[in-house]
């Protein structure tokens, strides 16, 4: 279990600001990593943001934009092979510019037209480097998040890619083994992108109407993370199962936190909550499946 928490999520964790709140999942061709969302620092923003994700608008589209040092940008378009062509992803309404944090490696902010500071509606880019020019060119670019533990790791492997002049008048694409001739699928970067969850509320919630359990859980080596449970049967003993999708990690601990014995594979949580309301207490479930990540409920006071 500790491997695979561990393969998850990565050992080298940041820690999240105090304006955290929602956090995005980003798969990508080269793999996964996590953006925290400023939802009180650029609210405009990160709700313009989060209405894609929602919508699954992001899913499907590419990185179309490398500037080694500088930044990779996506959002914007998608490509179908069969027909050689790309597609662009149709942008909503433009927003108010927030421009309240520096433009530094790690963060993502919103593109816009030259210009036009408030022009800014799906398209985002990641700094690669401290930007901090952009700070005030076209009136600032509005940071609304930044990557999160090691996932520079997978931005960087991106970054990495050989950059190449597709479409004449754009910046260079990131490509995968191309070397010219018809484009493939695997010589781009897709992406795809959900809601993992958020950072705030109680320490352990579980909903009803979904039949899951949300815990942040202090796993020892392992680091402090947030993660999602789904209910799988109550008979004959009630098992829950770990959604690798749902975890990220966690800034620091909190109170009634769970805790998770990666040696025994036990996991405790002092107390659940339904609607605010504390119904359990020291909940204590088995890892039974480490493979399917499948937790049996052992007891409950």
């Amino acid at each position: 279990m500790g491997f695979s928490l561990a393969f998850l999520l990565g050992l080298a964790l940041w820690p999240l600001s105090l304006n955290a709140g929602t956090v995005v999942r980003v798969n990508t061709t080269l793999g996964d990593f996590y953006l925290e969302m400023f939802d009180a620092v650029t609210p405009i923003t990160v709700n313009n943001f989060l209405g894609y994700v929602n919508a699954g608008l992001y899913n499907g589209t590419i990185v179309h934009r490398l500037s080694p040092g500088f930044v990779i940008q996506g959002g914007g378009y998608t490509f179908y092979e069969d027909v050689q062509s790309f597609y662009e992803i149709e942008p909503g309404n433009p927003i108010v510019n927030e421009p309240r944090r520096s433009n530094q490696r790690g963060t993502i902010s919103m593109a816009k037209q030259p210009g036009n500071p408030h022009s800014a509606t799906n398209q985002w880019f990641i700094n690669l480097g401290n930007n901090t020019g952009l700070d005030i060119d076209n009136g600032g670019y509005a940071v609304f998040g930044r990557v999160l533990g090691d996932g520079m790791k997978v931005v960087d492997a991106i970054a990495a890619l050989n950059p190449v002049y597709l479409i004449t008048g754009w910046d260079r694409f990131p490509t995968r083994n191309y070397t010219g001739g018809r484009l493939l699928n695997s010589h781009l970067v897709f992406l795809n992108m959900e809601v993992a969850g958020r950072t705030d509320g109680h320490a352990a919630e579980f909903k009803p109407e979904t039949g899951r359990l949300r815990a942040f859980v202090d796993a020892g080596a392992l680091g402090l993370m947030s993660v999602e449970m789904a209910l799988l049967g109550e008979t004959p003993a009630l098992t829950v199962k770990l959604d690798p999708a749902k975890m990220f990690p966690l800034p620091a601990r909190v109170d009634n936190m769970a805790m998770f014995d990666s040696n025994t594979g036990r996991l405790t949580i002092p107390e659940v909550r339904i609607n605010g309301e504390i119904v359990w207490r020291n909940v204590r479930f088995m890892l039974t499946d480490a493979a399917q990540l499948v937790f049996t409920l052992e007891g409950v006071d």
